[in-house]
């Protein structure tokens, strides 16, 4: 594959990953920004486009409100992947997302992150650091943590983004995950999941009310340098 083809990927998958992740500054948030100016500049469809220009309209505060009502208020969206598969937090997925660390150099640093393997979050970057290897090495981690794991939840998790009654930046950020993913399965010859008759097994347990994730942290602080080649602050050796 082209090496750019490779580079892009990866750093979308950058950008993606911010959101899903709790700071207290705007410090990450300023640098978010370039990202969506730089990406915006090739948007992947008109609609694209549109929520490239809607997201640019937030400021961190802003940003920071509807973040915690859709992802950590009390109507918040399962941020698992094993929620989508089994109604649950911690299940089969995390082993699935553990194996492809297991043929990296890469380990979840528990100290400093506090989330699961399989946290939609955690997935995003752990795709842009298996491309970033990959752009140097032929071994193609990042295409078995997509067919294996993330391909299966990420319409429901778009799908409940976009219903959520407080979205505005995540139903734009949706719209341009949505495309990116549909690029995605273009690039690596995969199909979407059928969808299921009747309920999702994450929409009958999210029926179940209350919901409460089981997940270790109610708020995440991702602690992350910067946009770097390695996440070194969410894996060790």
């Amino acid at each position: 594959m082209d090496k750019n083809i490779i580079k892009a990927r990866s750093y979308f998958y950058e950008f993606l990953a911010y959101p899903m992740f709790f700071y207290t500054n705007n410090e990450k948030f300023a640098r978010w920004k370039e990202q969506l100016r730089y990406l915006s500049a090739n948007p992947l469809s008109e609609d694209s486009d549109a929520a490239f220009k809607n997201l640019d309209k937030f400021g961190f505060e802003e940003f920071s409100k509807e973040q915690n009502d859709v992802l950590f208020g009390f109507t918040n969206i399962p941020l698992s992947a094993s929620f989508y598969e089994e109604g649950r937090d911690n299940g089969a997925a995390r082993l699935r997302v553990i194996e492809c660390l297991k043929l990296s150099p890469y380990r979840r640093d528990s100290e400093l992150c506090k989330d699961s393997e399989d946290y939609v979050g955690f997935i995003f970057l752990a795709m842009a650091t298996f491309l970033k290897d990959e752009f140097d090495d032929a071994k193609n981690i990042s295409n078995k943590l997509f067919s294996e794991t993330l391909n299966l939840f990420v319409d429901e998790f778009s799908q409940l983004l976009l219903a959520h009654k407080e979205a505005n930046f995540f139903k734009s950020y949706t719209i341009i995950l949505k495309d990116f993913i549909d690029l995605e399965r273009s690039i690596l010859n995969v199909e979407a999941p059928a969808k299921p008759k009747g309920d999702s097994v994450a929409m009958a347990a999210l029926k179940k009310e209350p919901f409460q994730s089981k997940m270790p942290t109610f708020k995440t602080k991702l602690h992350w340098e910067e946009f770097s080649p390695v996440i070194s602050h969410e894996f060790k050796d």
